[in-house]
């Protein structure tokens, strides 16, 4: 079976994850198992969003998720152990031991790493390094394997020898497959995963944007991308932009490509021009922007709603002492959130209160779905109907498991069987915080999150596993927890992010710094890609979008092509 393959170009603001969530509900509408429907997207983020529009109901992952997930499904098959994906340090670690091992001398494990990663991300080949540079990256290769470890990127390269079992492929026809933001797609490492699913797919949609291709340096190239597609391609556009005025679209065309430069405004004008504005220096510049950013707050704008988007972080320093200094609130976009508040903690506290009470109702709405196995609000109602979810709910599942997919009879069990293995560790008399290490990998918390390259979010496990060596029992522990997830969340401010960091979001007004050459374009990076990058900064802006630049150096030379109105500050 060979299915042709659909394109669709949107643009920013033209409703695609809008589109790409309702055109899956359509199929599950229409009868089609959640089963047969795969959708993958760029970050975690955005899978998470889309899959909540969905309810659930059906697993988006990135294209990470999904090889891990292909590798799990066929490794388990064979009966052999899952490989265990380590972190980026962890990583570091391996290469560092490898070059010691070999009483390499004059080869640095950061340029192996770098030099490991080009190769892999762009389809080169080994032997073109040196020689000792070979013998390190071979010798990492060995320990991984010999340890049944597997790196980030190592994760497409099992996906890929996977898929070349035909039982497999088999097994995966038929799917319904939806493949979000297509234009950072690597045609060397994740384009040869997501063509053999589509060979045997029923049907295969991309959305992609190749004017917001930013992530180059990844091993995305849209013109190589476009040279592998089947040649049957069908292709429709959606150009209307429903997020930014008339005059922020017209600024930002001339940076498009043909996929966005006819962007057509849904919204009315609101006569509020784009400015560029030309200050004398880097720290007058940053004034600037308090006292913009002031004035729109008098206005009546939420911080929350107001961004600064800068091209590199440190950009975003000398902009913090400026918002302090007018007790402005801000939040750095990217930065690490409170470890209390991310989602990983909350799940962790579920799991820690069922390994101390295995009859604990209360925790099963934060166990049930996490790490995410597509049981949403739809299936949740189905099991709890208009009350809180309880083990009866369950029990009664598991008495008619007809009534329900097998992925949540199956999940069921996973949890009856993990409350078993908590209560031995608990019982074992092992150390607090081995303990309770034990019970977050039984839970798989740190297995989902090496998979989607959320190193951040393992990071702050590992900080929340360090604060257990302060309690006296798991109950104290649990307490502390509890206590401080429930403490109310810091006070929402003015979005500081890097451009690269704002891809997928929106905001009433946005200012970009540094809009001048050295900075935006950034030195030594692709022009195109530093064109579309400015371009992905500049229509994140909804209603209000200023552009500022300091002489320190001359001014972008994406300004000339702008219909954009200059203004020195302070005025003369």
């Amino acid at each position: 079976m060979e299915m042709s393959m659909k394109l669709i170009t949107a643009g920013p603001g033209s409703g695609k994850t809008q589109r790409l969530a309702s055109d899956i509900q359509d199929r599950l509408d229409e009868g089609v198992s959640p089963y047969m429907i795969m959708a993958t997207t760029f970050t975690r983020e955005a899978a998470r969003e889309i899959a909540e529009r969905l309810g659930g109901e059906v697993s988006i992952r990135t294209v990470h998720g999904l090889g891990y997930w292909l590798i799990r499904l066929a490794r388990r098959v064979r009966g052999e152990v899952v490989p265990r994906v380590i972190s980026e340090e962890k990583a570091m670690a391996v290469m560092e031991r490898a070059a010691k091992e070999l009483d390499v001398k004059f080869i640095e494990p950061r340029r192996a790493m770098d030099d490991m990663a080009r190769i892999r991300e762009r389809g080169g080949r080994l032997e073109t390094l040196h020689p000792q540079v070979q013998h390190v990256i071979e010798r990492y290769f060995e320990i991984l394997s010999s340890e049944n470890l597997m790196d980030f990127t190592g994760i497409l390269d099992e996906a890929r020898k996977e898929l070349a079992d035909p039982d497999l492929q088999a097994f995966l026809q038929g799917q319904h497959l939806f493949v979000d933001e297509g234009q950072d797609i690597s045609p060397v490492t994740e384009w040869p995963i997501l063509e053999v699913l589509m060979k045997g797919s029923c049907e295969f949609v991309m959305f992609a944007s190749p004017s917001q291709q930013i992530y180059g340096f990844r091993g995305a190239c849209w013109e190589k991308l476009c040279s592998l597609f089947p040649e049957d391609l069908t292709i429709e556009t959606m150009n209307q932009n429903h997020r930014s005025t008339p005059e922020i679209i017209r600024a930002a065309s001339p940076l498009a490509g043909p996929d966005a430069d006819t962007m057509v405004p849904v919204k009315e004008s609101l006569g509020i021009p784009v400015l560029a504005v030309d200050v004398m220096n880097p720290e007058m510049e940053a004034d600037f922007v308090g006292r913009q950013i002031a004035e729109w707050l008098d206005q009546g704008i939420e911080a929350k709603e107001i961004a600064v988007l800068a091209r590199v972080h440190s950009m975003l320093n000398i902009i913090q002492m400026a918002l302090r200094m007018r007790n402005i609130p801000f939040q750095i976009v990217g930065g690490r959130k409170s470890l209390f508040h991310r989602e990983e903690a909350q799940a962790v506290l579920g799991y820690l209160r069922l390994a101390l009470d295995p009859m604990d109702d209360t925790v099963l709405e934060s166990v049930i779905d996490y790490p995410p196995c597509g049981i949403g609000t739809r299936t949740r109602n189905e099991l709890r109907r208009d009350g809180y979810l309880t083990w009866d709910h369950l029990f009664g599942a598991l008495a008619h498991p007809n009534k329900f997919r097998k992925q949540v009879i199956s999940r069921i069990h996973r949890i009856l069987d993990l409350r078993e293995y908590f209560e031995e560790v608990v019982r074992s008399g092992l150390p607090l915080m081995q303990a309770i290490a034990r019970i977050i990998e039984l839970s798989e918390i740190p297995t989902y999150l090496n998979s989607e390259g959320d190193f951040q979010a393992t990071i702050a496990l590992n900080d929340l596993l360090k604060l257990s060596v302060e309690f006296p029992s798991l109950n104290r522990f649990i307490e502390y927890l509890d206590a401080e997830v429930r403490r109310p969340r810091e006070v929402e401010g003015v979005q500081l992010s890097t451009l690269h960091a704002s891809k997928g979001r929106e905001f009433c007004g946005v200012i970009i710094p540094g809009f001048q050459d050295g900075v935006i374009p950034l030195d030594g990076s692709e022009l195109q890609e530093e064109q579309n990058l400015a371009f992905v900064g500049m229509t994140r802006a909804k209603y209000r979008l200023v552009l500022t630049l300091n002489r320190s150096l001359p001014p972008s030379r994406f300004l000339s092509k702008l219909p954009v109105q200059v203004a020195l500050w302070p005025p003369h």
